[in-house]
């Protein structure tokens, strides 16, 4: 189903090849004569390029010979551009007609850069949603998307009339791979994207292309109703489509969603209008996936000498395929021998020509002096050469000096992080000491009073004074473990990672690192204060992650919160309340941790720029501008996502708000 949808949805998606001969003979016989009368290689040009987009969006044919003779008159022309376009057709009609994807590949590739050098965004769109067609046949799915992704940043500009044309390739294109992955969220997403972009067209054929991919979306989510809505829809339009791959692709894709609905009558139904377009169009693929479904539904019903039939009919048609197919590479072979008799001669005139000039190079030297340019050449080649050592040298040196600064700003940044803590962890460490101080001061107390009770043979009192002293040793015991787990917690922070991940309780390395930040501040500044939100989502439990690493993100996210909100304070009227909150959330397969403050945000102009290495708003000598940057690889390594936003604004937008909001997104 995903290969006819991919291939409807490029340039009118470009057509399965079926064979007509004779009517293309006929055909071409007319293009030809009009061919001759163009004098102009720039008219021919032209001609052939409306003829061949014609031809696909009314046939099922990517002409061949018209495909040579455009690259022909590119190469006659000299033309980056007008090279780019033609071995776009050229890749087109080894991919989608030929179903040659290597030959395809090689030359959508070969474009490419000439597209690059002419800057010709839509013709670069184009290659590269042609090439994500091609991996997605290969099953290469992260190749497609990647593609798909570098044709839409080449989207033309939107006062194109293209751009509507480009862009509903984008949307189809992304819709298809999230088809592929099984992602119906995504996939109804661009789908919906798609139709609203149809609209602006108008066109039935985008129409009939969008409607039928979102139908499959909403199968694929088992959307039964919705479904439903978009395949009446089709259907509807269906007696208006003449182009029998977007027939195809209605059937295709609703015979599918028919079967896993379980409405098997109405599927063989539309099965045999699918045999009857596979005929209509001598399309064996069309033949060969409406006598697939056949089988598959008469095995569901128990129908042995039905399902026994298609199954021979399967058969045959694989056979006719390969048959087929085999006379598919001899015309691919012919025409490869064609086009290297092109570039043959492309070379043998660029071989006259160099042997041209090589004639007047030789006329010319007589004319010069030969000793005194030699001398003048060789000599400045040596200084140049030399200069050239030096400043490699020079290079080399300068790179060795940043690459060791770089290391030393990155152990910098480490240790700063732990001065950050030290403050808060001596006020940690302080609490449970002064217990411990206070309680072994009063048992050295009660125990003086214990033996002078004992010493008087009160029994009840050296009992109660005894119970008294155990209590008291079990609050020693209780706090001097917790001042253990500072300590511990902080030898962990500074050590050096394993990069082993274990099982951590996010929420209590979130509160810890919370707290040892804002103390670490208060012990900067006696007079700062701050309001501390707390909400944590108890139902995540452990989660695998390096605790070293996310702990130093959390610090340098909670150290940045509390800098924001302090620096605001000093400008602030009276009612301000410095707040700074962390919160937890399980969400499906991620969790997310949000760190917000209401201090005086980040303006949209430098959001882009804040996760890049020693950018920082902070004034000099306050910040190394490493913290975020190193948050922003720890977080990667751990496959999450980090963005960043205002309070009022989406993280992650260029909209404005109060505060700033980073969001930090990790697998379960």
């Amino acid at each position: 189903m995903h290969k006819t949808l991919k291939i409807v949805s490029v340039t009118i998606f470009w057509i399965l090849f079926i064979f007509n001969c004779q009517a293309q003979k006929q055909g071409l016989t007319g293009v030809q004569l009009k061919l001759s009368s163009l004098s102009e290689p720039m008219q021919q040009f032209n001609f052939i390029r409306n003829e061949l987009e014609h031809s696909n969006n009314t046939s099922n044919d990517v002409d061949s010979s018209l495909c040579i003779q455009l690259l022909s008159i590119a190469q006659q022309l000299k033309s980056d551009s007008l090279l780019a376009i033609s071995y776009n057709w050229i890749g087109a009609y080894f991919a989608f007609s030929k179903a040659d994807y290597i030959s395809g590949l090689e030359y959508f590739f070969k474009g490419i850069p000439l597209a690059e050098k002419a800057k010709d965004k839509r013709r670069l769109s184009s290659l590269y949603f042609d090439i994500s067609l091609v991996y997605s046949e290969f099953k290469n799915y992260q190749a497609e998307y990647d593609y798909t992704i570098k044709g839409g940043e080449n989207l033309p500009d939107q006062s194109s009339p293209l751009y509507n044309f480009m862009l509903i390739q984008y949307q189809n294109n992304l819709c298809s791979y999230y088809l592929d992955i099984n992602k119906a969220d995504s996939a109804l997403h661009y789908a919906r994207l798609s139709i609203e972009t149809s609209g602006k067209l108008g066109i039935a054929l985008y129409d009939m292309a969008s409607i039928c991919l979102t139908g499959a979306a909403y199968a694929l989510a088992n959307d039964t109703a919705n479904a439903d809505s978009a395949f009446t829809k089709a259907l509807s339009i269906l007696p208006n489509i003449k182009l029998s791959s977007l027939r195809a692709l209605f059937y295709d894709t609703y015979i599918k969603y028919l079967i896993q609905a379980s409405r098997l009558k109405q599927a063989a139904s539309f099965c045999r209008q699918f045999i009857n377009l596979g005929n209509t169009a001598n399309s064996n693929a069309v033949r060969l996936k409406a006598v697939v479904y056949l089988q598959q539904i008469f095995d569901t019903l128990h129908q042995t000498d039905s399902a026994y039939y298609y199954s021979r009919q399967e058969s045959k048609i694989n056979a006719a395929i390969f048959s087929e197919s085999n006379i598919n590479r001899l015309q691919a072979l012919s025409f490869h021998e064609k086009l290297r008799n092109i570039e043959a001669m492309e070379q043998q005139t660029a071989y006259n020509n160099r042997m041209k000039e090589y004639i007047m190079g030789v006329c010319l030297f007589f004319f010069v002096v030969v000793g005194i340019f030699l001398y003048r050449n060789n000599r400045q080649k040596h200084t140049a050469n030399i200069v050239l050592q030096e400043q490699k040298q020079k290079v080399e040196n300068t790179l060795t000096e940043l690459k060791s600064t770089q290391a030393q700003l990155i152990q910098s940044e480490k240790m700063a992080s732990l001065g950050e803590l030290t403050a808060g962890i001596a006020h940690e460490i302080q609490n449970p000491l002064n217990f411990v101080n206070n309680f072994s001061e009063i048992n050295t107390e009660l125990l003086m009073e214990l033996k002078e009770e004992a010493d008087k043979g009160n029994t009840e009192e050296v009992k109660a004074i005894a119970n008294d002293v155990i209590d008291n040793s079990e609050k020693i015991t209780h706090h001097g473990k917790r001042a253990d787990a500072i300590v511990k917690g902080m030898l962990q922070h500074s050590r050096q990672t394993s990069g082993t991940k274990e099982p951590t309780d996010i929420n209590a390395l979130a509160d810890e690192y919370l707290r040892l930040s804002y103390h670490g501040l208060r012990a900067k500044d006696k007079l700062f204060n701050a309001m501390l939100n707390t909400s944590y989502d108890l139902t995540i439990g452990n989660i695998n992650i390096i605790p070293q690493d996310v702990g130093r993100v959390l610090l340098n996210l909670f150290n940045n919160a509390f800098y924001a909100v302090a620096e605001k304070q000093k400008t602030a009227s009276s009612e301000y309340q410095p707040t700074v909150s962390i919160s937890t959330k399980k969400n499906g397969s991620t969790i997310e941790l949000t760190v917000c403050d209401n201090g005086n945000g980040i303006p949209a102009g430098i959001k882009e720029k804040i996760f890049q290495p020693f950018f920082t708003t902070k004034p000099t000598g306050q910040g190394t501008g490493l913290g975020l940057s190193l948050s922003y690889d720890i977080v990667k390594a751990h496959g999450g996502e980090i963005k960043v936003g205002t309070k009022s604004a989406r993280p992650g937008t260029d909209e404005e708000g109060e505060g700033t909001v980073f969001i930090i997104q990790l697998p379960i």
